[in-house]
């Protein structure tokens, strides 16, 4: 990672990434504000073609998703560098994190959230918790989630709405600083 940060204060770096907007063109923004590396962010139109951006040499590389990618690091024929969780990927523990790589500024992860609208009654928001909680105990459910290098936190509607909010400045920061902008 190191290395790669070096060639881009040296030349301009095109990464690939799912689309404008997405999780990678992010990483990719926060990459060069921490790296002050130089970046040239190449949307595709999701996240298999960006990969085969990377396969075919049309990019220097990309931020993108750790299961379609790991066929390919598997083969040989990309290097996967860091994956930009807190922990190691569950399907790729060889990988570092970034944070282990030298660059904890740079942990990013996807975060999904099950909502409603406000106006819902409690008794409803309770029992869609529980619902999902439930769910979540399945074991294909569990398979599923591994499959996808989803890691299920359990937080309630309070904490997800917390944490949503901590990410909006985090992030909102960021794409004001860069001049981010969704194609």
């Amino acid at each position: 990672l190191a290395e790669l940060a070096t060639a881009g204060t040296a030349r301009k770096l095109g990464f690939s990434s799912p689309g404008s907007g997405s999780p990678g063109h992010l990483a990719a923004e926060v990459f060069h504000e921490a790296t002050g590396m130089n970046v040239l962010h190449i949307p595709y139109k999701g996240n298999n073609p960006a990969v085969l951006a990377v396969l075919a040499g049309e990019v220097d590389g990309g931020v993108l998703a750790t299961p379609s990618l790991l066929p390919h690091v598997k083969a040989g024929k990309i290097t996967a560098l860091a994956v930009t969780s807190r922990q190691r990927s569950r399907l790729a523990p060889d990988i570092p994190t970034v944070a282990e790589a030298g660059y904890k500024s740079l942990e990013q992860e996807v975060f999904y959230i099950a909502m409603v609208p406000a106006a819902t009654p409690d008794a409803v928001v309770q029992a869609l918790e529980k619902a999902f909680a439930q769910a979540l105990t399945k074991p294909e459910v569990k398979q599923r989630l591994l499959d996808l290098d989803l890691v299920y936190e359990g937080l309630t509607g309070a904490a997800s709405g917390k944490r949503l909010a901590e990410l909006s400045e985090r992030y909102g920061r960021i794409i004001k600083a860069t001049g981010m902008k969704v194609d």
